[in-house]
């Protein structure tokens, strides 16, 4: 049968078939929604955990060290008070490998799913988990002590300062004299 004489066949069965058309174009349908599932997975990608409470008091040690340096530049005063608190102890996501298998019966799919974590070795033989981000801790506030925050130029310069470097709102940061 020639190209011709088979669309000209087609197109007679589809305008004396009202059902034969319909069942065509669902069909059609749900290949085309069946295609277009395999784009979206369900739930969330990689599994994310959180970090240990040793990482997150070094995080926080090393930001309180940091913010006292930058108000010692500012101030000249040896040993100002700096204390901030964080909101959360951070995130590590981790590489995975995802193996997905599916069976297609007569009228049912059913779909396997397994994720496992990318595994490295070290020298030494030790395993660990691929770290793919590592998110830090959120800073929920910031509290400076200085005895020189009396002078309004200066609180303000502080103020600027630990926002900037945090890049935090001024809400989350209060800035007050000692004594």
């Amino acid at each position: 049968m020639k190209l011709g004489q088979w669309k000209r066949w087609v197109l007679d069965r589809f305008q004396k078939e009202k059902p034969l058309k319909l069942v065509v174009l669902l069909g059609i349908c749900g290949i085309a929604l069946i295609g277009l599932s395999s784009f979206w997975e369900p739930g969330g990608s990689e599994p994310a955990t959180e970090v240990s409470g040793e990482e997150t008091e070094g995080y926080r040690q090393r930001l309180e060290g940091d913010l006292a340096r930058i108000v010692t530049a500012i101030t000249g005063e040896d040993h100002p008070t700096v204390v901030v608190t964080l909101g959360d102890n951070g995130r590590n996501l981790y590489a995975s490998d995802e193996r997905q298998s599916s069976q297609q019966e007569k009228e049912s799919t059913s779909q396997e799913r397994e994720t496992s974590h990318v595994l490295m070795e070290d020298a030494d033989g030790n395993q660990y988990a691929l770290t793919v981000t590592q998110k830090q801790p959120e800073v929920q506030g910031v509290v400076v002590v200085s005895r020189f925050a009396g002078n309004p130029v200066i609180q303000e310069k502080l103020l600027m300062a630990v926002c900037t470097a945090l890049d935090i709102s001024s809400a989350k940061v209060c800035v007050t004299g000692s004594g």
